[in-house]
């Protein structure tokens, strides 16, 4: 069965039907997400559907938990950017039983006093694992400084700081206002048909208000930040530097995304890519070597990432930036656009193979506000496309001058050649100061 999604009073809904299998999958994204969490007390929606999961209706944690595992199901809550989800599966005998269990969490969470401080004692712990991990830790830097003030700088955790100033009413404020049916998109995939799913939908919605949709004013610099900045982010004994180099793009849906993909994947997103080729079939500096522009609903970064060994760490961030400015001037020739064209037509069956795949692009288009089956029927946008607009998209979106590069390397060994390699300003800061 094909997608469908309707848009009408009440929450959007996506149904994918498939019955090759006794299973149903949903996903019920809340707009909303870690973009929207109030200036200095990030990590709030995390927070508040962490709790939300941890008890719900007649139910503690621990019973929860026992009866998802006595039914064989799945009920999980995530935060990204954009929306706060809570997706489960289910045997189609069980499917009842585990909506009720959802609809607990949406309508009736206990926010717990226990789990409240349980959390807040736990979240720290996470943080340090990610300042454990050089990869993680690039990515939490580089968001947070590649466009100043930007929405999506806002770290879905929280630091340390913000975490002092989260308190439980807050996080029961802030589910109360975004967990209405208007607000939010229900995705359901698999053994389901079209009266059960509109069943499924009043038995999640019933008990929630149907006010309007939760208004999100959310902070977009009027203009980008110009001018190369480097940052490197000082961890000791590194043997590697994990490398982030990019700058604030546009949204994903904005008219030159299609345009936008075939560049990314001539330039660093397949094997035969320009990145990937240059630094690591080439030189070996890297095993890996890649860009993409970030998906979401508002303007998000174009990025560039690899690992690098510590003492090449400054040629690499040269090379790319030599790279990335040679590419955003003249773009990709016409054998790379044909290339990566009949690359990304031929790897979209195996994005939407499945009712799930399908439902989960659905939702998230719904989720940034695009027209229903965007993502779906991009390999049509991208067979309207000449090299010619692959070329004038590069000119209009990509801006090696202003671009921001993160290093996580041990700053004795890396600075001096980090700061000669033209990245601009370079500032050093310790690894654990965010």
């Amino acid at each position: 069965m094909s997608n469908d999604t309707l848009r009408t009073p009440g929450p959007t809904i996506v149904v994918e039907a498939s019955n090759d299998t006794p299973l149903v999958w949903f996903d019920i994204a809340i707009r909303g997400g870690a973009s929207a969490d109030p200036r200095g007390v990030e990590g709030l929606h995390r927070h508040a559907a962490l709790l939300a999961r941890r008890g719900a209706g007649r139910r503690d944690r621990a019973e929860l938990d026992e009866t998802l595992d006595n039914l064989g199901a799945a009920l999980d809550v995530g935060v990204s950017r954009d929306a706060v989800s809570v997706s489960g599966l289910a045997l189609s005998r069980h499917l009842d039983a585990v909506i009720d269990l959802a609809a607990d969490v949406l309508a009736e969470p206990r926010f717990s006093e226990e789990e409240h401080a349980r959390l807040l004692r736990e979240t720290p712990q996470v943080l340090d694992e990610i300042r454990d991990d050089d990869s993680a830790l690039a990515t939490r830097w580089f968001d947070w400084l590649c466009s100043p003030g930007h929405a999506y700088g806002r770290t879905s955790l929280g630091t340390e700081a913000s975490l002092t100033r989260i308190d439980r009413a807050s996080a029961v404020d802030l589910w109360r206002r975004e967990v209405v049916a208007d607000n939010m998109v229900i995705g359901l995939a698999g053994d389901i048909d079209e009266t059960t799913a509109a069943k499924i939908v009043t038995r999640l919605t019933e008990r929630l208000p149907a006010a309007g949709r939760a208004s999100l004013e959310l902070e977009v610099p009027a203009a980008p930040a110009r001018g190369r900045r480097t940052i490197l982010v000082d961890k000791p004994d590194r043997t590697q530097a994990q490398l982030r180099v990019g700058h604030l793009s546009v949204r994903y849906g904005d008219p030159d995304t299609a345009a936008l993909a075939i560049a990314e994947a001539v330039f660093g997103g397949m094997f035969s890519s320009r990145l990937m080729q240059e630094i690591r079939v080439k030189r070996g500096w890297s095993y890996g070597a890649g860009c993409a522009l970030r998906r979401s609903r508002l303007p998000h970064w174009f990025e560039i990432w690899m690992a690098a060994g510590i003492d090449v760490a400054g040629p690499a961030v040269a090379l790319s930036l030599e790279l990335f400015a040679e590419y955003a001037a003249k773009g990709p020739t016409d054998d790379e656009v044909d290339f990566a064209r009949s690359y990304l037509v031929g790897s979209m069956p195996f994005h939407v193979a499945t009712a799930r795949q399908r439902m989960q692009l659905a939702v998230r288009d719904a989720v940034f506000d695009l027209p229903p089956g965007y993502t779906a029927k991009l390999p049509e946008a991208f067979g309207a496309l000449a090299a010619s607009d692959v070329r004038a998209a590069c000119k209009r979106q990509l801006r090696p001058d202003d671009a921001v590069t993160v290093a996580v390397t041990t700053a004795e060994n890396a600075q001096v050649a980090l700061a000669a390699a033209g990245g601009g300003t370079l500032t050093v800061v310790d690894h654990d100061e965010y």
